[in-house]
């Protein structure tokens, strides 16, 4: 028994090490190094047609989380975590500003190994949403979950959660079912400059920043992977706020690097 929990404190110390980024970066950093390793694994699913299942099932999908690197290790005993973040489709279709999650799981049975994933979760009920913009969220308790590409097709109509993941390393009985999402308040903080919970950030669009460009945009063009013709909506016409002349239109989502002054914080109801 002692040279088993040795070795499962080892694996927990490992992953716990491997997911966490330096201890000197703020919340800000660390949220916008997420941002932009979760458009590149974005990226990487709507270019490798492995992921096809993917793609069609993106079409109606209500939300998206992605996570980018997720550690799992074990014997026996396994545990697992990592970051994610959420976007949302809008009205008009495109997706909304990032929240931020936390993913973990302990889990028990034959399993054995240490493996690294990338992990796209497509929300496609009103009932998953709503569950993910509540504070902590259990997979296959709370909300189904399928997984793809196996799991799209049919039970796309069916199950809350659709999860396609990108493995890499040795690991046996792996699943997601049994994990929990708990939402980053601290991170939502730090990015935003402001004190929002994820409803204010998905559903009352509180606050926004240039810098989620690279992440709406990559999560756009998976959902629209099978038709490359398209482009992103524009935003609605715009007018001078002095002269009241219009304003040429802009793309829904700016790629600027420059953020401007910290927003105002916002009480979160």
């Amino acid at each position: 028994m002692t040279r088993l929990l040795s070795i499962l404190g080892a694996f927990g110390a490992a992953i716990m090490v491997a997911i966490a980024p330096a201890a000197a970066e703020t919340k800000q950093e660390k949220a916008e190094e997420l941002i932009i390793d979760a458009a590149d694994t974005v990226s990487y699913f709507a270019n490798d047609s492995a992921f096809e299942p993917l793609w069609d099932a993106a079409d109606n999908a209500k939300a998206m989380v992605i996570i980018p690197k997720s550690l799992r290790g074990g014997f026996i005993v396994g545990a697992s975590g990592g970051n994610a973040v959420m976007l949302a489709r809008n009205d008009d279709g495109s997706w909304s500003e990032p929240t931020f999650f936390t993913v973990g799981s302990l889990s028990i049975g034959f399993q054995a190994g240490f493996e690294g994933s990338e992990t796209i979760l497509l929300v496609m009920t009103q009932r998953g949403m709503e569950h993910l913009l509540s504070t902590t969220v259990k997979l296959g308790a709370d909300l189904s979950i399928a997984a793809g590409p196996i799991g799209a097709g049919a039970k796309a109509q069916t199950v809350d959660v659709l999860a396609f993941s990108r493995s890499r390393g040795l690991y046996g009985g792996i699943s997601l079912e049994g994990a929990v999402l708990k939402s980053r308040g601290s991170w939502n903080r730090g990015y935003y400059q402001a004190d929002v919970t994820p409803a204010d950030i998905i559903y009352r669009e509180r606050v926004s920043r240039p810098q989620s460009a690279v992440l709406q945009n990559a999560v756009w063009a998976l959902a629209h992977r099978d038709q490359p013709a398209l482009v992103a909506p524009l935003r609605p016409a715009r007018t001078d706020p002095l002269t009241g002349e219009p304003l040429p239109a802009e793309p829904a989502y700016e790629d600027d690097a420059v953020y401007g002054a910290p927003l105002d914080p916002i009480e979160s109801e």
